[in-house]
C-alpha cells in the first residue's frame, strides 16, 4: 500500500497511492514525494491547533525551505520561508487540524520527515547528517526519527546480505545451497515487513502508524493483517490519514479479489497472446536499442530497477536461466526504471546481468510504463521469435521451466 522504493531507507520515497497488485513487488510511486490528532492520553501535546518549528541546522544551504503535508492524494504546502541566516536558523509556523505526516523540504530536495501536531518543536543538528538530528517538543516526531534510524540499520544490513548472496551466483556452489540462502534472505525481509506492521499496531501516534505501514511493500501482507488495520482505525477513529489508509486498503482488497480469478499478467495492459509493443531506449552507452531488433529469438523483457529489492533478489534466478539458454536462441532485454545512471550500471555489474539493458532514466515516468501498463516491478514478458507474448511474470524456477518447454 505504501512502500519504500530505495534500498537505503535514508533516501526514502513514500508511495501513498498505489495501483493494485497482490504479489511481493516494488510498487509504482504515485505521490509526488522524493521519499510520510495526537490523542490526549498519548502525551501532553494537543491534537490540533497552532504549531511553531524552530530549526537550527549547521551547514544548511541558504535558499527556500518548504513545510509540506503528505496526504494520500497530494502534497500540500503548509508554510514556506527562506533561509538567509548562515548559522542555519529558521522558523516555520501554522495550524494543524490533527496529527499528520509532514516534511521540511529544502531547495535541493533533502528533507526531514515529521509527525506534526500542535505545539512548539525544536530541531537541531547538522544538515549533512539529517539522520542524526535532535527533535524536542514532539514525542511523535522523535519516535518517527527513531523508527527511521532502526529501519535504516535493518535495511542496510539486509542490503549487504543481499549483495553477498548475489555475488555467489558465479561461484562454484550447488544451486540448492544458493536457493537456501535466497530463501533465508527472503525470510529476513518478511520478518522486517512484519516488524513494521507490529510497530503500527503498537504506536500511540497515528502518523507513525501510517508511515510504518508505508514500509510494508507487499499489499497482500496488509490484506492478511486486515484485523490489525481495523484495530488501528478504531484506535484513531478521527484521524483522516488513518481513515484514508483503511479505505485504500479496502479498495485494494476488492481489486485483488476481482483479479484473483486470473494470472498476475492480467494486472498489466499487455496480455499473453498479444504482440508486444515495440520501443527504443538507450543503453548505458547511449546507443538506442529497439525491442524489434531481437525478432527471431525468444526474448525475456525484464522490467526492474537497481533500487528494487525484490528485483535484485530475483536476479540470481534470471542469471541462472540466461546462462543455461543464452546459446539456444534466447536472450534478455533488461528495461530499468532507474533514474540514476551510476546506480543502474553498478547494479548490472554487481548482479552479473550479462545481457542488453536499456533505460530512459525517468523512473515511473518512463515511456515504457504506460506502453506495457506496468504497475509494479519486477515484471517480465517472454516473447516468441515473432514478438508475441507467450508468458508473463516468470519468477523463481518458473522461468527456467518455461524455457525448457519452448526453447528447443
Amino acid at each position: 500500500m505504501l512502500h519504500l522504493d530505495e534500498t537505503v531507507i535514508t533516501s526514502i520515497k513514500l508511495a501513498i497511492i498505489m495501483r493494485p497488485s497482490i504479489t511481493y513487488k516494488m510498487r509504482k510511486v504515485a505521490l509526488c514525494l522524493t521519499l510520510g490528532g495526537l490523542l490526549a492520553s498519548c502525551g501532553q501535546q494537543a491534537e490540533k491547533g497552532s504549531f511553531k518549528i524552530s530549526v537550527h541546522l549547521s551547514n544548511a544551504p541558504l535558499g527556500p525551505v518548504f513545510l509540506e503535508e503528505l496526504t494520500l492524494k497530494e502534497v500540500k504546502v503548509a508554510d514556506t520561508t527562506s533561509l538567509k541566516d548562515a548559522s542555519g536558523k529558521f522558523t516555520l509556523k501554522g495550524t494543524v487540524p490533527e496529527q499528520g505526516l509532514y516534511r521540511i523540504r529544502f531547495g535541493n530536495s533533502k528533507y526531514i520527515l515529521l509527525a506534526l501536531d500542535a505545539g512548539d518543536m525544536k530541531i537541531e543538528g547538522d544538515y549533512d547528517q539529517l539522520e542524526k538530528i535532535n527533535i524536542k517538543g514532539s514525542e511523535a516526531s522523535a519516535a518517527l526519527q527513531q523508527l527511521l534510524a532502526e529501519a535504516n540499520e535493518k535495511g542496510q544490513a539486509l542490503t549487504m546480505e543481499m549483495r553477498a548472496v548475489d555475488s555467489l551466483h558465479n561461484a562454484n556452489i550447488p544451486d540448492s545451497v544458493l536457493q537456501e540462502k535466497v530463501k533465508a534472505l527472503q525470510q529476513k525481509e518478511a520478518d522486517m515487513q512484519q516488524s513494521f506492521i507490529s510497530y503500527a499496531e503498537k504506536t500511540p501516534y497515528p502518523a507513525n502508524a501510517v508511515f510504518a505501514l508505508s514500509m510494508v511493500n507487499d499489499p497482500s501482507a496488509l490484506i492478511q493483517q486486515k484485523q490489525v488495520i481495523g484495530n488501528i482505525e478504531k484506535k484513531f477513529p478521527e484521524n483522516s490519514l488513518v481513515h484514508s489508509l483503511g479505505a485504500r486498503l479496502t479498495e485494494i482488497e476488492q481489486q485483488a479479489g476481482a483479479a484473483s480469478g486470473g494470472d498476475e499478467e492480467n494486472m498489466t495492459a499487455v496480455k499473453v497472446g498479444d504482440m508486444a509493443p515495440d520501443f527504443s531506449l538507450p543503453d548505458p552507452s547511449g546507443k538506442k536499442i529497439s525491442l524489434s531488433s531481437f525478432r527471431g529469438k525468444y526474448v525475456l523483457v525484464d522490467f526492474w530497477a537497481s533500487w528494487c529489492k525484490p528485483c535484485r533478489m530475483e536476479n540470481p534466478n534470471v542469471v541462472k536461466a540466461y546462462q543455461q539458454y543464452k546459446n539456444k536462441n534466447f536472450t534478455i532485454l533488461g528495461v530499468s526504471l532507474d533514474k540514476k545512471k551510476e546506480a543502474w550500471v553498478e547494479a548490472i555489474q554487481a548482479d552479473g546481468l550479462a545481457w542488453n539493458h536499456v533505460s530512459d532514466l525517468k523512473f515511473w515516468d518512463s515511456a515504457v510504463v504506460p506502453l506495457f501498463g506496468i504497475n509494479a516491478i519486477p515484471t517480465n514478458f517472454l516473447l516468441d521469435p515473432q514478438g508475441k507474448v507467450i508468458a508473463a511474470n516468470l519468477r523463481g524456477d518458473a522461468l527456467e521451466q518455461k524455457l525448457k518447454e519452448v526453447v528447443k
